[in-house]
């Protein structure tokens, strides 16, 4: 078999290059007017002009691409009726951004896969290690009136605002901020419901037990009224301390119905104590056991402030 030539072989190369949409050179010049001229081993140079090197018209090629760089461009026309095959460097950088942007989004996707499932493994070694009594350092994520709610890392929990404060009158907000970390112990938890109830180390022993300690059955105290509730009213005995007096102990006038139809807010009333229960932190008081005996008892000293 009589072997080609290489005039033969070229010739056969370059018209293989007819074929290729895209072509790959090396810049020979670049022009005044912004037309990057190639050299892609073809018989003609290439030519990409300004109007098709970026969809950008205040770019400018000479910033850059210079003399020796390589660059590809998609084939337009293989003879632009100057002897020069017309290329386009911005044809070709679209579809190569847009190559780029579709493996950067599967990546994401597959990293975002990745996370997912990395936090489901988590998640589930968290489960199966927690136990009741089991300290956390947590990151308060939201504050309710009822409670913090507290990112233990993978899961959160409720502490619930009877386990943080014990004067209901102190407000969360003006001791905790969103951010702030919180030591934390387990109460109790749901798997099964994805909930946590935590309890708070730093709470302290409850004040209410030093405070009781002044008082006992049948001593009689001057209090102010501070609630109602349908069963009656609740009074303060002082700061901290407070009882209830039922709608059986308001009167024993008449059958009383609603507390506020005897009694007003900020009112301050002689009561006497008749239970304490040390167990469930509550007082019991009668207002009708001191019935008309107010001078007696310095409701007007208390006033005064004497």
């Amino acid at each position: 078999m009589e072997e080609k030539s290489f005039e033969e072989l070229y010739n056969e190369s370059l018209n293989e290059k007819r074929f290729d949409k895209t072509v790959t050179g090396t810049v020979i010049g670049v022009s005044s007017k912004g037309e990057i001229f190639v050299d892609f081993g073809y018989k003609a140079d290439g030519i990409i002009p300004k109007s098709e090197y970026s969809d950008d018209e205040n770019k400018n090629p000479k910033d850059e691409f210079k003399e020796g760089d390589n660059i590809s461009a998609d084939v337009l026309k293989w003879n632009d009726g100057l002897g020069n095959v017309l290329l386009s460097y911005k044809k070709y950088k679209r579809r190569e951004d847009a190559k780029k942007e579709k493996e950067l989004r599967i990546k994401q996707a597959e990293e975002r896969e990745k996370q997912k499932q990395e936090k489901a493994k988590n998640i589930e070694e968290f489960w199966n290690n927690i136990a009741v009594g089991a300290s956390y350092t947590g990151v308060i994520s939201k504050i309710t009136e009822y409670g913090l709610f507290i990112d233990l890392g993978y899961v959160k929990g409720l502490l619930h605002i009877s386990e943080i404060l014990w004067d209901k009158n102190e407000k969360l907000d003006d001791k905790f901020q969103v951010g702030d970390e919180i030591e934390v112990t387990v109460k109790s938890f749901d798997k099964q419901e994805g909930k946590i109830s935590l309890s708070y180390p730093l709470k302290g022993e409850n004040p209410w037990f030093t405070l009781i300690q002044k008082y006992k059955v049948n001593d009689v105290v001057t209090c102010k009224v501070v609630k109602f509730a349908p069963f009656g009213a609740f009074v303060e005995i002082e700061k901290g301390l407070e009882g209830l007096v039922h709608n059986s102990e308001i009167t024993g006038l008449k059958r009383v119905v609603k507390p506020e139809d005897e009694l007003q807010l900020g009112q301050m009333v002689n009561a006497k104590i008749i239970n304490i229960n040390k167990e469930n932190c509550k007082i019991g008081l009668s207002i009708k056991e001191l019935e008309g005996t107010s001078q007696e008892y310095g409701y007007n000293d208390y006033v005064k402030g004497e």
